[in-house]
């Protein structure tokens, strides 16, 4: 059993009707005292057995048609992340880039700072420069920059579209045709899991904040998963929510974390649907005299995130996604691209998830690396489908 926080016993007689006074938040939560002691442990017993199918190293499960990767040499890729000054998002791509170069193709990156006006900007200069495939990584809005994806789509570039469509989602309607494949995000099933972890620390007596951004297109989704959690498995817990777009993470974060702790001091968790937010988040339990009080669990596993967990102890658990199998997974849909292949159908990679928590944080290096902490089985695996290790190995 994990140790949970003190003061729990006050805390499970809150009822859900506690709401902050910040107008960017709202309240929700569960049948609060009205639960049974039974309904609680039940709620608690079952968050303890999802959590431990997330303890272990990931296998390699993807089955697809292989294909021979070292073909793409020569080929030109033009990378548009969703924000250049998000961490993750720049350590996958980085990743992505050692992948592609491995197998001989060029990758170019296109630094942007988030707005929608400058990824049409990126692809518009994709498509001036000819580039044999175009890549929106993690999370950018497509829906957005159509008159541009349009214009890919008459210079018969290939778009692939990477960890922004759900597991087991499809493709907007309105993006068939111009994007021609994705890679899934298993970000519903990792933000449960943070939930989860609330649940097991505070015996079921979990007050939550979530951090989300709303203009992020699976970001709804995301909260609607978290809170069908809480409402299922933890009846005397209380969430409320707060978005910050992403533009304002640096700025807003900290002081919005801050007046919610000073709102409602019974506060036990923070709970960012993107683990860079913790960042931010940390700052405001620190400048709210909360820590040691106010625990943080969230999800990608960033190793900047990772360093704050194993050097201060405020992030307590991350919903790790390994960034190399990330990496691997966006070249496995690009290869297939690039050759004039069909892609792996609705993006399903089957990238894993694991727990990263005090008992294995060391795991990922010290500092924390993106490269270590879940296995090698994706290298063994992708190699096996692409018909050899490159001309690097």
């Amino acid at each position: 059993m994990r140790t949970s926080l003190p003061g729990r016993a006050a805390i499970a007689a809150l009822t859900l009707t506690a709401t902050l006074g910040l107008a960017a938040c709202s309240s929700s939560g569960s049948a609060g005292s009205d639960a049974s002691d039974a309904d609680v442990a039940a709620g608690v017993e079952y968050a303890r057995g999802q959590l431990a199918k997330y303890e272990s190293d990931p296998g390699f499960t993807l089955e697809a048609a292989a294909f021979p990767m070292q073909d793409i040499a020569g080929k030109i890729i033009f990378a548009i992340p969703t924000n250049s000054e998000n961490p993750y998002n720049v350590a996958v791509d980085e990743e992505s880039k050692k992948v592609a170069e491995r197998y001989g193709a060029t990758w170019i990156e296109y630094t942007n700072q988030g707005k929608p006006a400058q990824w049409a900007t990126g692809v518009e200069q994709a498509v001036n420069q000819n580039v044999d495939l175009i890549i929106l990584s993690q999370g950018i809005d497509a829906s957005l920059i159509k008159p541009a994806l349009e214009k890919a789509d008459a210079a018969g570039i290939p778009v692939l579209l990477t960890h922004t469509i759900l597991r087991g989602e499809s493709l907007p309607a309105d993006l068939a045709g111009l994007v021609d494949a994705t890679t899934d995000a298993p970000l519903s099933e990792a933000n449960r899991l943070t939930v989860d972890w609330m649940i097991d620390r505070t015996e079921g007596a979990g007050n939550a904040l979530i951090i989300t951004s709303n203009e992020v297109p699976p970001a709804k989704a995301e909260v609607a998963a978290m809170e069908d959690e809480i409402s299922t498995y933890c009846p005397r817990c209380t969430v409320k929510v707060v978005n910050v777009p992403v533009a304002e993470w640096a700025t807003k974060i900290q002081s919005e974390v801050q007046s919610a702790l000073s709102a409602d001091p019974n506060i036990n968790f923070i709970l960012p649907i993107y683990d860079s937010m913790s960042l931010y988040a940390q700052a405001g339990i620190k400048a709210a005299g909360k820590a040691g009080q106010v625990e943080i669990s969230s999800v990608n596993g960033t190793p900047a995130v990772l360093k704050i967990q194993q050097d201060d102890g405020i992030v307590t658990m991350n919903v790790g996604e390994s960034i190399p199998w990330l990496a691997w997974a966006t070249m496995d849909q690009a290869g297939r691209l690039l050759l004039g292949l069909d892609p792996v159908p609705n993006g399903a990679e089957e990238t894993p998830l694991k727990l990263i928590t005090a008992e294995n944080i060391d795991e990922t290096g010290t500092p924390p690396q993106p490269d270590k902490g879940y296995g090698t089985a994706y290298v063994t695996g992708y190699e096996a489908l692409w018909g050899g290790p490159g001309a690097q190995s």
